[in-house]
């Protein structure tokens, strides 16, 4: 019994390393929660949501078309990780120096946040396919753990000793230099090669890296936008109670990247019988886990966010919690359909549906904008159901339209 559950831990492994980041990233909020005013909390969410957006334009989508056009070949996918993470470290830069020119509150505040959003996130997904292509999972999902018992470290020994959400950050972004350091080594980027080669490293990119670009922006304009406008629009208050119940809504996110992220290099080039199954077998058990999920927030989420956040203001977020949950839900479902079309070569097909999608959120928060948080959550919702329901669509007639091309080639 003891081996079977160690085989399944190891095959297992990079899922739950993904979860235990994610989670991690939660108890980071939890815990700042508890001894920063409501104020101070609501100013890091909108910066470190506003970061999360200018960092958009530095991974539009390359984490899979470095995979994809590449086709999983190690050396080509070295090469162009290089590069990319090279374009992320100057866009790194360039945002820094141009919230200079805006009224921002603390200017400090913000550039460390900057810094740490490049090393938590974005260095992440670029450096992920040289992992994907090696099929070497285990390895980033121990550097997963490391990273997310370091954070959490970090964030207990700051709240014991309730240190300035200043010299929280700057631990963060060591223990970010640290790790970008180590997979870079571990990785053998070479990024002086881009440098002395870049005419060279810029003809690797061809025109299909547009869909990616046009299809990751369009998504991220509508599930985003709801989050962006509270972070500008509304009192940081308010903010802080959108947020509280956005992080622990998110939890159904890291569901979502760790089965997609698996998904991508199992349903490239493989047969649509087999692309069948895997879809199948992923919406299941997102489904059933969402289900449970959405079912225990319903009973206890109002108690939950008392617990979690330490401060009976905080309870308020109950209704938004369910809404934002429900929407993941719907997401959860897009993403299953959405990474076979990535992985069939169809990604600029995204396009279309998602600026369909735009149009919904922007709407939504037209019409529902008196309503504050509650109708940025609303609007979140209903693009999360269009989007879920056009992508289940496409995939189905684009899996019919494989199967009868391969019926005819057999009899032919």
């Amino acid at each position: 019994m003891q081996q079977v559950l160690k085989n399944i831990l190891n095959s297992q492994l990079y899922a739950v390393s993904l979860y235990a980041r994610q989670i991690a990233g939660t108890l980071v909020m939890f815990i700042i929660a508890r001894y920063l005013s409501v104020y101070d909390f609501g100013l890091f969410s909108s910066y470190k949501n506003i970061a999360t957006f200018c960092f958009l334009f530095a991974n539009l989508g390359f984490t899979d078309y470095i995979l994809v056009a590449s086709e999983a070949n190690v050396k080509e996918v070295k090469l162009k990780i290089s590069l990319f993470l090279l374009n992320a470290i100057n866009m790194a830069i360039l945002i820094v120096f141009a919230s200079t020119i805006f009224n921002i509150e603390s200017h400090l505040l913000f550039i460390l946040i900057i810094i740490r959003t490049f090393f938590d996130s974005t260095f992440f997904a670029l450096i992920l396919p040289y992992f994907q292509a090696t099929k070497t999972f285990n390895t980033i999902a121990k550097i997963n753990i490391f990273y997310a018992i370091g954070n959490s470290i970090i964030a207990i020994v700051s709240y014991i000793f309730k240190l300035s959400l200043l010299k929280f950050l700057a631990l963060n972004i060591g223990l970010g230099l640290f790790n970008f350091i180590q997979c870079s080594y571990i990785a053998k980027i070479n990024y002086l090669l881009v440098f002395k080669h870049f005419k060279r490293f810029y003809k690797m990119l061809d025109k299909g890296i547009f869909a990616y670009v046009g299809a990751t922006l369009a998504y991220f304009l509508y599930s985003q936008m709801p989050s962006l406008y509270v972070s500008i629009y509304q009192a940081k208050e308010q903010a802080a109670l959108y947020f509280s119940a956005f992080t622990i809504a998110a939890i159904i996110g890291l569901l979502i990247s760790a089965q997609a992220q698996k998904m991508m290099p199992e349903m490239i080039k493989a047969p649509i019988e087999q692309v069948e199954k895997i879809i199948k077998k992923n919406l299941r058990f997102l489904i059933f886990i969402t289900s449970l999920l959405f079912l225990f927030m319903v009973i206890w989420g109002k108690s939950l966010l008392l617990i979690l956040y330490g401060q009976d203001y905080y309870s308020n977020g109950y209704l938004i919690l369910l809404i934002l949950m429900l929407g993941n839900i719907s997401i959860a479902e897009a993403a299953v359909y959405g990474t076979y079309i990535t992985a069939s070569g169809n990604q600029k097909k995204k396009i279309p549906m998602q600026l369909e999608a735009i149009s919904i959120t922007i709407l939504g928060l037209f019409i529902l904008h008196k309503f504050g948080i509650y109708g940025a959550a609303v609007s979140f919702l209903l693009t999360a159901i269009f989007i879920s329901f056009r992508y289940t669509i496409f995939t189905l007639k684009l899996i019919q339209s494989s199967i009868k091309e391969n019926t005819w080639n057999s009899k032919i």
